[in-house]
């Protein structure tokens, strides 16, 4: 049965701009297994105070980044990066490691590409010193592309391999899903009880265990009204 826990704003506060670190009971999040020396991290924003919408997209009078991290195992922590490689940023870890060379990869690439295609344009003018550059932007372009694609492929093929090892162990990750965190948006800060981060998590005893350790209210989901 899940259970979802529900936590104050003062303590999502003192988390902003760095992480909201769940370390209790010290054994995995989602499995139960110890030891549990990896964390699951999701990455939220607090919003607090809806300005009037803008001509975008709606702005807050506060909107600051904070890291929600979950202990879990190593099996857990592997399964993640087949599922959401990006979360992985953060982390000082080989998989951390190898997510972040993922992402400069693409940005390289990126650049890249959209720099032989600005080429193309007439952005970029015609005259003496620059016709030859503009007459190779095919090229260009291909190869930032050649870099997405190829860091694209070492990603899934890296993806797969771990499947394919939890796999041979007879383990299933979609047994022990990672939990579904989101932040309320909130009209105001003045009630600093104000539950502003709900985590819903399939480990039930671990979820009341944890929400114990810090003082927190707890919901079975099942028993919800």
């Amino acid at each position: 049965m899940a259970a979802r826990i529900d936590i104050p704003l003062s303590d999502v506060q003192k988390a902003l701009g760095g992480s909201l670190i769940l370390d209790h009971p010290p054994r995995c999040s989602r499995c139960g297994t110890q030891p549990a020396a990896y964390y699951e991290t999701h990455k939220l924003r607090l919003r607090i105070g809806a300005n009037k919408p803008g001509l975008y997209r709606q702005t807050y009078r506060v909107s600051r980044v904070y890291y929600l991290r979950l202990r879990v195992c190593e099996t857990c922590y592997q399964a993640d990066f087949a599922i959401c490689p990006e979360e992985f940023q953060k982390d000082e870890t080989a998989l951390g490691r190898l997510a972040r060379t993922h992402s400069r990869l693409f940005t390289i690439g990126t650049l890249i590409a959209c720099t032989g295609l600005l080429l193309m344009t007439n952005l970029v003018p015609a005259n003496p010193e620059l016709i030859q550059i503009k007459s190779i932007w095919p090229y260009i372009t291909g190869f930032g592309g050649a870099v997405i694609i190829g860091t694209w492929l070492h990603q899934r093929t890296r993806q797969r391999r771990i499947l394919e090892s939890l796999e041979s162990k007879w383990i299933n990750p979609a047994l022990h899903p990672r939990a579904e965190a989101r932040t309320i948006v909130l009209e105001n800060e003045d009630d600093a009880t104000a539950v502003v981060l709900q985590i819903k998590l399939y480990n039930e005893d671990w979820a009341a265990e944890c929400a114990a350790q810090y003082n927190w209210a707890t919901v079975k989901l099942g028993e919800e009204s």
